[in-house]
């Protein structure tokens, strides 16, 4: 059996099995804080593109969206239809390169999806066909094109992103006036440090053993990092971190 961090595949399928990830949980609870800023409707809807593992799906259900999945990945499409923490909740294959929506969802999702994307102008104009006006994009990526490297490579990544070739990419994407930068920022400063020092120092991979790990050294470090991690949710956002955040408001 493959290690869960040997490579993005069987990661998603680890991860498909947990209830709680230290980073996607923080992840989509932070993105969820920023979505509560804009999104009025009682009844909220979400659209979640890359949906993978089904976290995310999991988690926003759970807060009260009405919550659906493309995924690109046949196998994890299968996964998810059959968990049945998401029984009721409709998750289809799709490319978002090829997908068109009829701006039906208040919240639309695109978390570590259009690095993946060779033509990220393309996918970022297909995201944005799914959300109402009124409603965000949220896109999440890997920060810092010079922190790129052999773990970018192997997990397939086109690139990685400076926050303005990421506003850059958006405004092609969507023009000039149908859209608003409700905020751009940046998350998880912790990661930034440790990924470039293996990535860029050591070069060597990172071991992800304790994300996953029930010693006490690794839940003692969890629980350190998860507290690390809600303080961000609490700040707003930092000025350093492995991921950039951005969301758009739709006129």
């Amino acid at each position: 059996m493959r290690a869960p961090d040997q490579d993005l595949g069987s990661q998603q399928h680890k991860l498909a099995t947990v209830q709680y990830d230290l980073r996607i949980t923080n992840l989509a609870s932070f993105l969820l804080s920023k979505a509560r800023n804009i999104v009025t409707s009682q009844s909220p809807t979400l659209l979640d593109v890359g949906a993978g593992n089904g976290l995310f799906l999991k988690f926003f259900k759970s807060h009260g969206f009405t919550v659906r999945g493309y995924e690109l990945e046949a196998e994890l499409v299968k996964n998810m239809q059959k968990d049945p923490e998401l029984k009721g909740v409709t998750v289809e294959q799709g490319d978002i390169t090829k997908l068109k929506g009829k701006a039906e969802y208040d919240v639309v999702i695109a978390s570590d999806v259009i690095e993946h994307i060779e033509d990220d102008v393309k996918a970022i104009q297909g995201l944005y066909t799914f959300v109402k006006p009124g409603g965000m994009l949220l896109i999440t990526v890997p920060g810092h094109s010079y922190l790129y490297g052999k773990r970018d490579v192997m997990w397939g990544h086109f690139r990685r992103y400076d926050q303005h070739v990421l506003l850059d990419h958006i405004k092609q994407a969507i023009g000039d006036s149908n859209y608003e930068i409700a905020f751009a920022t940046q998350w998880n400063i912790i990661g930034f440090f440790v990924y470039g020092f293996f990535e860029k120092i050591l070069h060597k991979p990172i071991n992800e053993k304790m994300r996953y790990s029930n010693s006490p050294v690794s839940r003692f470090t969890r629980f350190v990092l998860d507290r690390i991690l809600k303080l961000e949710q609490w700040l707003g956002g930092v000025p350093l971190g492995l991921t950039q955040v951005v969301g758009v408001m739709k006129k």
